[in-house]
């Protein structure tokens, strides 16, 4: 009867694994998939993931050399190099949150403007896109409200 039992414990411990192992590959899936897209202009399949240097900042020419890193599953970008700063920003604020793709092939994002009060972060909504494999293109606004435009290259090992 002891094995007979174990024997039933055991099944139900299997069907349980299997069934967590199905939903952490779903979760895992549809995580990767908003910082993945696969119809852009690079006319592949493009990955935000890795890290991402700052080359142009139009108009206040801020920040320019600044490097963040995006991670799969957390849909963010924390900075991790900090050149030119006069926003007060810190090592490792998520420069970007809420990251998503959009139907056009890029990415939707809310871009930290300011560290400088931090009770109240100023995030506004921005657009990436892709330029190629290693060049994005963020559009949003600056700290005066003026459309912003950043170049980032992808930084290679």
């Amino acid at each position: 009867m002891l094995f007979g039992n174990l024997f039933i414990l055991n099944q139900h411990l299997m069907k349980s694994l299997k069934l967590f192992s199905f939903l952490f590959a779903v979760v895992s899936i549809i995580s990767c998939e908003t910082l993945k897209k696969t119809s852009n202009t690079t006319g592949g399949v493009f990955s935000l993931n890795g890290q991402w240097e700052l080359v142009t900042n139009t108009p206040e020419n801020t920040l320019v050399g600044s490097r963040l890193t995006v991670a799969p599953f957390i849909s963010e970008g924390r900075f991790n190099v900090i050149a030119n700063n006069t926003q007060c920003f810190r090592d490792n604020d998520v420069k970007w949150k809420n990251i998503a793709t959009n139907n056009n092939g890029g990415f939707l994002l809310n871009n930290l403007l300011s560290s400088c009060n931090a009770s109240t972060l100023n995030y506004q909504p921005a657009t990436i896109t892709v330029i190629n494999t290693n060049e994005i293109r963020l559009t949003g606004r600056n700290v005066n409200g003026q459309d912003n435009n950043q170049t980032w290259r992808r930084v290679t090992p």
